[in-house]
């Protein structure tokens, strides 16, 4: 009798697992984008705190699971998640023992059980230390499909992920950025070079579907949305446009918002993309009806979902409360003393403190002839008095090597046409605007027209940047700064980030003219990221050595002073 039993029990698990889908099955998709350590809702000194951190995405996804039922949600990362923020870079390059436990972010992607993690750009600048750590840990798939091993072997990341809720079958193909080789150097990404997302999506979307015959197909990629033309770093709408087979693509690294539809030929695609540092929710609803097994009917509508309001999850700050207070006493350590306030955003309207800082530290340090360097907060103040390392985020917020290279001098007016070309328009009349900026009607204010992370300036040359003159013709160089002259056709030695060396920005590239391909051997010197560089000169004692570099001007001064006031007024109306 009990045989019996049993071979009806398991006749009746068999019927119901081959029994063909009939009616209406749902699923919703969330996803996170470009954390940059936001995970918690402090910032460690003062009373300063976070508008919103993964503390009010826990509260809003623990809702949603008591709601919708845990076996109905997917939730991913799209990467981005291990750099921006102090208690990252302290789990990071701090907290690595091991044996005191996994990686924070490890950790807490477990806690908020996501399903499925992306990699992305500023994750593979931490480093093959962090991030293989990272793959080692993680009990969910860490995807980008087209970072190829070298020796031909296949993904260095997980290809895709196959999750099963609400009866569906979900495949999530993941993909890194992969103009990652213009932003770092490559002892970050050793091993592995990085594929067009294009050039693979189409086949990878074909062979998952093939092998997997997954009922919904997810593209999560860590790419910006872009204007619709296929650009390598930000494709997203490209690829909406022309992939087939996709039902939703998740966008991330531009920290755009989106939410929208793009017809591909024969269906429309949603695209989702939530701004960055756990603004919003991206949140895909997906709803497909069966008859006999077969899909017949589809419908996938899509929203962002603001966090700002949503209260902070006690469970998950007292889960990590520990954690929190060995990264609030590593913030809380002094690092250095302010002779009087350093607002970021004077770095726009010529020499300025903090970028005196940024030049000495990297002409102190690597005995180069010139620095170039740029604004990387673009409105930022630290207050006169000691300050810690929250301070120093603020001064230098990217984990940027320092390195030497060699360029001519012609080479080096090239690059700051470039750069100004970017930071600048041409004045026509003395009440022109003399930055290149625009009004943006939706927000009521003034922005740059472009990055203003790649408005480079340099130090120990004397110039002069004509605001009259057309691109080409408004750099005019005196000569070095101790009086030594400066020849166009000379080789000098040029400090600059790790960033900019591998062709960020495309001053190097666009400006110098010097091939992708050949940056690498221009490179002389390489040393330590800079932020480490900027403590151990505070904390060494050796900021007695920072110099005023005022060697540089927009002329004519009879025009550019009233204008750079107004455009001041105009972008930062509450700075001093």
């Amino acid at each position: 009798m009990k045989r019996l039993l049993v071979f009806f029990a398991l006749f009746a698990i068999i019927c119901s697992c081959s029994s063909p889908r009939e009616g209406k099955y749902r699923v919703s998709i969330y996803a996170t984008n470009d954390l940059h350590g936001k995970f918690f809702d402090s910032l460690y000194s003062g009373n300063k705190a976070n508008r919103v951190s993964m503390a009010n995405i826990s509260a809003y996804m623990k809702e949603r699971r008591a709601s919708d039922g845990e076996e109905n949600i997917v939730f991913l990362d799209l990467g981005d998640a291990l750099q921006g923020d102090n208690a990252s870079y302290y789990s990071n390059f701090i907290d690595t023992n091991r044996n005191d436990g996994h990686h924070l972010f490890a950790r807490i992607a477990e806690y908020m059980g996501y399903d499925a993690l992306v990699v992305g750009n500023h994750d593979i600048e931490t480093g093959h230390p962090v991030y293989d750590r990272l793959l080692d840990e993680l009990h969910v798939p860490y995807l980008a499909a087209n970072s190829l091993k070298n020796d031909g072997s296949g993904s260095y990341f997980d290809e895709y992920a196959i999750i099963r809720r609400g009866g569906l079958k979900i495949a999530v193909i993941g993909m890194t950025n992969p103009n990652i080789k213009s932003w770092l150097d490559e002892s970050l990404w050793s091993g592995m070079h990085f594929v067009e997302i294009e050039h693979l999506a189409d086949s990878l979307v074909r062979s998952v579907k093939a092998a997997e015959n997954p009922d919904v197909t997810i593209l999560a990629i860590h790419a910006g949305l872009g204007d619709g033309s296929n650009d390598l770093e930000n494709p997203a709408r490209y690829l909406a446009s022309k992939l087939q087979g996709v039902d939703v693509i998740f966008a991330a690294h531009d920290h755009q918002m989106c939410c929208e539809k793009i017809f591909n030929g024969t269906d429309s695609t949603l695209l989702l993309e939530g701004a960055c540092r756990a603004q919003y929710l991206s949140h895909a609803d997906i709803e497909l009806e069966f008859s006999a097994d077969s899909i017949v009917g589809k419908r996938i509508c899509g929203e962002l979902v603001p966090m700002e309001g949503v209260e902070k999850c006690g469970d998950y700050l007292a889960c990590f409360k520990d954690y929190f207070n060995r990264v609030k006493s590593f913030t809380n350590r002094k690092v250095g003393t302010l002779e009087k306030d350093m607002q970021t955003c004077d770095a726009y309207f010529g020499p300025s403190d903090y970028m005196s800082l940024i030049h000495s530290i990297q002409l102190n340090a690597s005995g180069a002839d010139i620095s170039f360097a740029a604004p990387l907060t673009t409105n930022g103040l630290i207050k006169a008095g000691d300050f810690d390392f929250q301070g120093l985020f603020t001064i230098y917020p990217f984990e940027n090597q320092l390195f030497v290279i060699e360029l001519d001098g012609g080479q080096i007016k090239d690059y700051l046409e470039y750069s100004y070309n970017c930071w600048i328009a041409t004045m026509k009349h003395k009440d022109d605007h003399i930055i290149n900026l625009v009004h943006d009607t939706s927000a009521g204010g003034y922005s740059f027209r472009n990055m203003p992370y790649n408005f480079d300036s340099a130090a120990n040359i004397e110039y002069e940047v004509d605001v009259r003159q057309p691109f080409g013709k408004r750099i005019a160089i005196k000569g070095m700064t101790d009086g030594r002259p400066f020849h166009a056709d000379s080789l000098y030695t040029v400090a600059l980030s790790s960033y900019r060396a591998s062709g960020g920005g495309d001053l190097l590239v666009q400006g110098a003219g010097i091939a992708a391909d050949s940056l690498s051997s221009i490179v002389v010197k390489k040393l330590d990221d800079l932020r480490t560089l900027i403590y151990n000169m505070y904390t060494s004692g050796e900021d007695k050595n920072i110099k005023d570099w005022d060697n540089w001007k927009f002329v004519p001064e009879s025009w550019t002073a009233d204008a750079l006031k107004r455009d001041k007024t105009l972008l930062f109306p509450q700075a001093r």
